[in-house]
C-alpha cells in the first residue's frame, strides 16, 4: 500500500481554526463549502462535468489532480452551491461515486504510475461494477472491479442541504423534519457511542445490500460514510474493524476485499472477504 503521510486538502482546510469554530455552528460539510466559496473571487469558472470526464481513463496521479481541480472549481462558482449540495445532475455522480472512488484509489495505487482506473459509463451494457482499476505491472494487465455505495446522502440530508440553502446555516448534528423545520427534540450532541453505533448500521445495510450481486474474486466493494470532524481516533477505528470483523461473514459479499472508506480521506480500512 502506498504510503499516504501528505494532508490531502481537506486535511489543509481542518489546520484553519476559523474554519474548525463555524463548523461547530454549521456542520462540517458546509462550514468547508462555505469557506472555500470565500476563498475564491471568480464566478464564472465553468465547470464540465460531462460522461467523457467521468469515464476517461487516468493514471490514479491524473485522476486525484483531475478531481481537486474539479472541486476547487465547484466551490468557486456560485451557480454550482444548490446542484452540488443536493446532488443533481452531474454532480450526484460526482459526489456519490467519484468522490469515494478517488480516495480509494489514492489510498492504494497513488504513487504507481502502471496503475489506470476510470468510472464505468452510465450507457454501457455491464452495469454490475461502478468502477475499473487496471493494473498493468504484468502482462496482461489485471483488473479489478469496483462496486461504489456511500452511506452519506439521503432523504434526511437533502432535507439538511435544502434547510442549509434556504437559511444560511444548519444544525451541525440535529436532523430537520419533512416539514423543513429544525427538529429541537433532537438537535442536541449525539452521544459519541450512538453516534458510532448509528453509523456503523448504515454501513453494514450498504454492505448487505450487494449480497444479492454475484461479483466473483475479482471484484471489490467499496462503501464510503461521513468521518467529517467526528470520527478518527484510534478507539473509533478499532471499534469499526471489530463491528465488521463480527458480521462480515453474516453479509455473505461475493467480492475479494470489503473497503470502507471515510468521505474525509482520512479514514481507509480493509476486510478481506470470507469464501461462501
Amino acid at each position: 500500500m502506498a504510503s499516504d503521510e501528505t494532508p490531502s486538502h481537506i486535511d489543509r482546510v481542518f489546520q484553519d481554526r476559523d474554519l474548525v469554530i463555524e463548523a461547530l455552528r454549521l456542520g462540517p460539510r458546509e462550514a468547508i463549502a462555505r469557506h472555500q466559496s470565500r476563498s475564491h473571487t471568480s464566478g464564472d469558472v465553468s465547470i464540465p462535468l460531462g460522461p467523457e470526464d467521468f469515464n476517461e481513463e487516468r493514471t490514479v496521479k491524473a485522476l486525484v489532480q483531475w478531481f481537486e481541480d474539479r472541486l476547487a472549481a465547484i466551490k468557486a462558482c456560485p451557480a454550482a452551491e444548490r446542484p452540488a449540495l443536493l446532488h443533481r445532475g452531474p454532480f450526484k455522480r460526482f459526489y456519490e461515486e467519484m468522490f469515494p472512488f478517488v480516495h480509494f484509489a489514492r489510498h492504494l495505487y497513488q504513487d504507481r504510475d502502471d496503475v489506470t482506473c476510470f468510472l464505468n459509463s452510465t450507457s454501457s451494457s455491464d452495469r454490475d461494477y461502478d468502477a475499473v482499476i487496471r493494473d498493468c505491472s504484468s502482462t496482461p494487465s489485471t483488473v479489478t472491479y469496483v462496486q461504489l455505495t456511500t452511506t452519506t446522502f439521503d432523504r434526511d440530508e437533502s432535507r439538511r442541504m435544502e434547510y442549509f440553502l434556504k437559511h444560511g446555516w444548519v444544525p451541525a448534528w440535529g436532523q430537520i423534519n419533512e416539514k423543513g423545520e429544525v427538529d429541537l427534540e433532537i438537535i442536541e450532541l449525539i452521544d459519541r457511542n450512538e453516534k458510532l453505533t448509528q453509523t456503523f448500521g448504515a454501513i453494514e445495510r450498504a454492505a448487505s445490500r450487494k449480497a444479492r450481486f454475484s461479483h466473483g474474486l475479482d471484484y471489490v466493494l467499496v462503501v464510503s460514510f461521513d468521518d467529517f470532524m467526528w470520527f478518527g481516533t484510534d478507539d473509533d477505528r478499532a471499534a469499526l474493524r471489530s463491528f465488521v470483523c463480527e458480521r462480515l461473514a453474516a453479509w455473505r459479499l461475493n467480492v475479494a476485499v470489503l473497503y470502507v472508506v471515510g468521505m474525509s480521506g482520512r479514514t481507509f480500512e480493509s476486510f478481506p472477504v470470507p469464501r461462501l
